[in-house]
């Protein structure tokens, strides 16, 4: 299991807004040192979205549109898509990360701790 500091932010600023994929790329760099982290970040990813604490889409006119298949189709998509900006999604990333149900109840009891 994957320690929920680790991805405390991104699920306490989902509460509030859709979050930028870079969110979750800096919380995994910064937790991996070194050339592992875009392991670490796929790995991560998987976890948040196998758990159920979040949804990767993209936004468009009407909100936020969540991308459809298993986690691994999802997290695929996500690294396909990062590798076509060599990792600078700043450039135009089409993922974002909106919060589940269950995501804000995470991110509500991470800041009550």
């Amino acid at each position: 299991m994957i320690d929920r500091r680790i991805f405390a932010d991104v699920l306490i600023e989902g509460l509030e807004d859709w979050v930028p994929i870079d969110q979750l790329i800096w919380a995994a760099r910064e937790e991996v040192a070194g050339h592992t982290w875009k392991e670490f970040f796929a790995e991560l990813l998987h976890f948040l979205l196998e758990d159920g604490l979040i949804q990767i889409g993209e936004l468009a006119a009407e909100g936020f549109s969540p991308w459809k298949g298993a986690a691994d189709e999802v997290v695929q998509l996500v690294l396909d898509d990062l590798e076509r900006l060599s990792w600078e999604p700043k450039l135009g990333s089409r993922a974002w990360i909106a919060n589940t149900e269950a995501g804000n109840e995470v991110a509500r009891s991470l800041i009550d701790c």
